[in-house]
């Protein structure tokens, strides 16, 4: 395993921190993107631009890399143009609603 992957698995929860897909409120290690689900939901060619501007430590100094956050803000735009949140009266309604 490389230095970088041994490094973020090895960090725990240690404050509030959120899953970057937005709406998910499941709290993640700070050194991860997200949870489990939402990564996964990311294309590949993402998800590695992510790893890649990703630097060990940023979270704890809370300085990531222009690059790091101009890929942030790539992958928010496409969650957005790709999973768009739904409207109230877009949500899949049960059956007594």
């Amino acid at each position: 395993m490389n230095t970088k992957a041994a490094y973020v698995k090895s960090q725990r929860q240690d404050r509030d921190h959120h899953c970057h897909w937005p709406g998910c409120e499941k709290q993640v290690p700070p050194a991860m993107w997200g949870c489990r689900a939402h990564w996964f939901k990311l294309p590949k060619e993402l998800r590695d631009d992510i790893w890649r501007a990703y630097r060990p430590g940023q979270e704890k100094d809370m300085r990531p890399s222009r690059q790091y956050l101009e890929v942030a803000d790539k992958v928010q735009r496409w969650i957005h143009e790709n999973h768009p949140p739904q409207r109230a009266a877009e949500q899949p309604r049960g059956l007594f609603d």
